[in-house]
This record gives structure tokens, C-alpha cells and sequence, in this order.
């Protein structure tokens, strides 16, 4: 039976849901475990406004899955989204030896470190730092440099930081709920993990998570991550937008975006109508659907419009041959890719968490995405920690043999 510090689990807070998912790792292949999911509150603009009710979604959705699952959940890798996520490229350098020194992995990761150190404002805190490029003595640009000799070793990365206040009310929501955060992850970044292969990283791809607080970004180039940023628009702004024009509430515009909604006008009949809940028990109007979706349209034409400028400003808007994957939860509206595709002027799909052993078929949708990609970093992580510890057990076995 495995010990509960076996299971990777990944927990992704979002401001509609919180989602659990558990996985456990057997002959380096995952086995899905159990999930949980509860509705969140307590967000405002895509972070934390209140504590407690975003702490009670979380015990519930980890509740959920340990009851699922007949398990106990002590420790999660922990998605963190929002606008204010951004990548920066950093720089930093490593003095080997007078003479020249091979290049080791040992050498790399001090480097890495260095730039993950690298001078942040006082209120961001670094999350990921994904190694770009490397130069040896000033002279030789290559991805890997093991194995080479040098006298010094220059290397760029790609620091993704969050705002330490944000960062740190996530953090501490996860320990009041007793569960041990093994790491904190941008949530494009993980969802990346689920949705895209390796011919797609190489090719130019970006990844939006569309959440209902931001839409999260990453954009890969050549196999390495060129951006990484959240814009400050997701899906309550549509909702909101229907809510207004439809005069109605925010629960009903909600449904009627999930019943009826689409972001492709050109898809919707002229003659059908729905009918619209009033507001404070007034009675209920008639309005075509056109009308709907006109507004949902408009909306997420502005929202790829500003992914667009940002792709421009980063000189990669023309350099995504293997398009966009849209994923999270509003990526589920019809129509979106097809906006999508029509704005940024290229191929647009849906990003599915992968299919692991024994996952049920409610997951094949990508809200699930995230929680997925924090599961397999957590593998990664994990992997990661095993070699370490190998590594030092053959050294000290070489100092005492």
C-alpha cells in the first residue's frame, strides 16, 4: 500500500473551482488515484480578497479527493495564475578556473540558481527558472555545456516570478488547510506539461489557460519558453458583460453562457430566442440568442487582441507555427478557437489533460488541465530529487570506501 507522501497531488486554486487530482507513480508510468472539486469565493481580479472562503473551497476539494481516493493528503504542488505572473530574461555567470575546468552539473545548477537570484523588486518572489541558452568563455553559444572545458560560463534564463503578496496568500491558504506545498507553479506553465508535444515547443506554440480571473500565457520557441505572462481578463468578465446587457444576474448569466452561449456569432440562428431571468423576482424576458452571443463574440475578440499585442511586442506573433492551445475552463465555449484563429492568424485547438490509467472520463475536459500538469511537474520534481540523492550517496560511498 503506498505511504501518503507517495502520492503526487496537484491542487489548482481558481476563483470559480478548486480542483484535487491525485496520481501515484508506478514503473515510472502515473495511475490515477482520486479527484476532488469544490466552487471558490473569496477571489477578486484573480487573487485572493478573502481567505476564509477560499480556504473552506480548498478543504473541500481536498476532502473530496482523499474521500475518493481512502487516503490522506499531506503535501501538493500548487498552481498560481494571475496578471501579475511574468517572465523575465535573467543573466548570470559562473568563474570556473584561471586554467579551464570541464563543465559539470553541478556548475549548471549553481548557474541556474544565480539567475533565479537574480535582482527581483522586493515585492515578486521567482517560481520557475527555465534555463535558455549558455555561452563558454564568451565565445560559445550551445543549449548544454556539460562535458565542455572553460574558464568562465555565462548562461541566460527565463525567471517566471508572481507578486509576493498574491504569492504568499495562495501559500498560506494551502497551509492552513494542513497540506505541505512542495512547490509553487504558473498555471500556463503547468498546463503546458498536459497539453503540448515536444514537436509543438520546437515549432513556436503558445498556451493560454483561461481562467475566470486571467487568462495565463506561455509561449515556447525552439524548445525553450520565450514568454510567460497573465493578462488581467477571463471569464467573469464575460460573464459580466452578459449580466449587464441581458439585465440579469451574475448566476443566470452564467448559465446562459453555458447553455446557450457561443463566441462565434456567425454560428447562431437569427430566429431563436431564450428567455433570461429578471433581476429581484422580476418576471423573465424574451431576447434573441444573436444577442447573447454578439456580446461573447466582442469579448473574447478583445481578449485574443490583447494577447495578440503582447505576442507582437515580444516579436513572436508571426513564429507560432503550431498555432495556440486554449485550455482551462472558459476554452469549453463554443466558437473560441475560431475566434481565436480569426485574431491571431493562425491554428487554434483545445488543450485535454492526457488520459493516465484509470482516470474517468469527467476529466477529458481542459478545466482539468492544470491540475494535471501540476501532477506531472510533481513527477518531474520528484525525479529530479532522486538523482540528487543518488549522486550524493556515490559520493560519500566514494569517501569511505
Amino acid at each position: 500500500m503506498a505511504k501518503s507522501n507517495d502520492y503526487l497531488v496537484g491542487l489548482d486554486l481558481g476563483s470559480k473551482r478548486t480542483r484535487c487530482l491525485v496520481a501515484l507513480e508506478e514503473d515510472s508510468h502515473l495511475r490515477f488515484i482520486s479527484h476532488g472539486s469544490a466552487p471558490s469565493r473569496g477571489w477578486a481580479r484573480g487573487v485572493i480578497a478573502d481567505q476564509d472562503p477560499v480556504l473552506a473551497s480548498v478543504e473541500a476539494a481536498i476532502e473530496e479527493a482523499e474521500h475518493n481516493g481512502g487516503l490522506v493528503i499531506e503535501a501538493a504542488v500548487v498552481g498560481v495564475g494571475g496578471s501579475h505572473v511574468r517572465g523575465n530574461v535573467c543573466h548570470s555567470y559562473l568563474n570556473l578556473s584561471a586554467t579551464g575546468a570541464e563543465i559539470n552539473s553541478e556548475h549548471v545548477e549553481d548557474l541556474v540558481k544565480a539567475a533565479a537570484q537574480a535582482p527581483l523588486s522586493g515585492d515578486r518572489i521567482a517560481m520557475q527558472v527555465v534555463p535558455l541558452e549558455f555561452t563558454v568563455d564568451q565565445q560559445i553559444t550551445v543549449k548544454n555545456p556539460r562535458g565542455m572545458k572553460g574558464r568562465r560560463l555565462d548562461g541566460h534564463a527565463q525567471v517566471v516570478s508572481a507578486a509576493a503578496q498574491a504569492h504568499n496568500n495562495v501559500h498560506a491558504v494551502v497551509n492552513r488547510a494542513g497540506i505541505v506545498v512542495e512547490e509553487t507553479v504558473f498555471e500556463a506553465f503547468a498546463a503546458a506539461q498536459a497539453v503540448l508535444e515536444e514537436q509543438e515547443r520546437e515549432l513556436g506554440v503558445a498556451v493560454a489557460d483561461m481562467g475566470s480571473g486571467s487568462i495565463d500565457v506561455v509561449v515556447y520557441l525552439e524548445n525553450e519558453l520565450r514568454l510567460a505572462m497573465g493578462i488581467a481578463v477571463g471569464g467573469d468578465h464575460f460573464v459580466n458583460d452578459v449580466a449587464e446587457v441581458m439585465r440579469t444576474s451574475r448566476n443566470d448569466a452564467e448559465m446562459l453562457i453555458e447553455q446557450y452561449g457561443c463566441a462565434r456569432l456567425d454560428d447562431t440562428p437569427s430566429n431563436v430566442s431564450v428567455e433570461v431571468p429578471g433581476l429581484v423576482d422580476g418576471p423573465p424576458q424574451t431576447y434573441p440568442r444573436r444577442l447573447l452571443n454578439e456580446v461573447l463574440q466582442a469579448r473574447a475578440e478583445e481578449v485574443f487582441e490583447m494577447l495578440g499585442k503582447e505576442l507582437r511586442r515580444a516579436h513572436l506573433h508571426d513564429r507560432l507555427i503550431g498555432g495556440i492551445v486554449l485550455t482551462g475552463g472558459l476554452a469549453a465555449l463554443a466558437g473560441t478557437c475560431d475566434v481565436a484563429e480569426d485574431v491571431l492568424d493562425c491554428s487554434a485547438r483545445i488543450g485535454l489533460p492526457p488520459g493516465i490509467e484509470d482516470m474517468p472520463d469527467e476529466l477529458d475536459q481542459p478545466g482539468w488541465s492544470v491540475a494535471m500538469g501540476l501532477v506531472l511537474y510533481g513527477q518531474r520534481l520528484r525525479l529530479h530529487r532522486r538523482r540528487r540523492r543518488e549522486k550524493a550517496r556515490e559520493w560519500l560511498k566514494a569517501i569511505f570506501e
